[in-house]
């Protein structure tokens, strides 16, 4: 389980009627892109049991009449969405004894699903639950919990930004292997599109995985967050915009283009379509490489990787 639901942040009276509904569709949104990437989510039977405007709970404000009133298409997203979604206590997962929570250093507070994250996490950083929150209520983030005097980290998560940031994290500082951290990148990377297999060249690159992971979480970070904007200008100011991020790209140069071997070396058959990956990342001026291809971005598509290695034939 990768997410679950905190309902002690479902405060509606926070938010005006249109910035309530946007920021439940938002939620929404991230359930749907977490179910369709294998990230699992849950919620507590609580949720919907719980007051969260003025004296009413959720489906009080199903009626027509309500002040605040759930558009009847979001009611059906809610519906399918949450049809799926299983309830963390029906979960073979760690038992709870506490749920008085300590959020850094505020006051402590009674909220069942942030204990169940902090037990899930402490018991194994790697199966580390983040709380998808309302906003208005809790701040972004990775954030220390207290339970019965136990310390761990937790994500909240509550948008886009913060739902890539989140995975980001998990991959620096939970993966082990490139294996693991291919399972991530399509949620902490979204504007990659990412060759089969890809992620095994990691291994032929110059030092072992934990040292490369914090550089190679930083260069793609880069290429998912600003490649479909700085590609989509003049490719001449490329390399001068990526630099501004701390990042190193470029092009092979005319000699390593005109010659064959190095071609080959740079080309993968991409749905029966020959590819060439000239354009590349330096983790090292002179080693690790991140070969992608920028041609989709000027059809709307995203950019494509398609070799890690030490270093190519020039």
């Amino acid at each position: 389980m990768r997410f679950v639901i905190d309902e002690t942040s479902w405060h509606f009276d926070e938010l005006e009627q249109n910035s309530c509904i946007e920021a439940l569709e938002v939620m929404l949104d991230l359930l749907d892109d977490a179910h369709e990437q294998g990230q699992l989510a849950c919620y507590s039977e609580e949720l919907f049991e719980t007051v969260v405007w003025q004296n009413k709970i959720f489906y009080d404000l199903y009626e027509r009449d309500s002040p605040m009133a759930i558009p009847w298409e979001v009611q059906e997203r809610v519906a399918s969405i949450f049809g799926k979604l299983p309830k963390w206590q029906e979960l073979d997962s760690y038992e709870l004894r506490d749920f008085d929570v300590q959020i850094d250093n505020n006051p402590k507070e009674f909220a069942p699903s942030i204990a169940w994250a902090h037990e899930q996490t402490l018991q194994n950083k790697a199966n580390t639950v983040a709380c998808l929150i309302f906003p208005a209520v809790r701040p972004v983030g990775n954030h220390a919990i207290t339970v019965n005097n136990r310390i761990t980290k937790l994500w909240f998560v509550r948008d886009f930004q913060s739902y890539r940031n989140y995975f980001r994290w998990l991959i620096i500082d939970t993966t082990r292997n490139p294996d693991e951290m291919a399972k991530f990148a399509a949620s902490a990377f979204p504007a990659i599109e990412f060759i089969p297999n890809c992620f095994d060249g990691i291994k032929d690159m110059s030092k072992p995985y934990r040292e490369l992971v914090e550089p190679l979480t930083k260069h793609l970070s880069a290429l998912s967050d600003h490649g479909n904007r700085i590609f989509s200008g003049s490719w001449q100011n490329v390399s001068a915009e990526f630099g501004s991020l701390g990042v190193e790209i470029t092009d092979e140069n005319g000699n390593t283009k005109g010659n064959s071997q190095a071609r080959r070396a740079r080309t993968l058959n991409v749905d029966g379509e020959d590819v060439v990956f000239w354009w590349h990342s330096k983790l090292e001026p002179d080693r690790d490489r991140i070969h992608f291809n920028p041609d989709k971005v000027a059809r709307n598509g995203q950019i494509l990787i398609g070799i890690f290695c030490c270093h190519l034939q020039t």
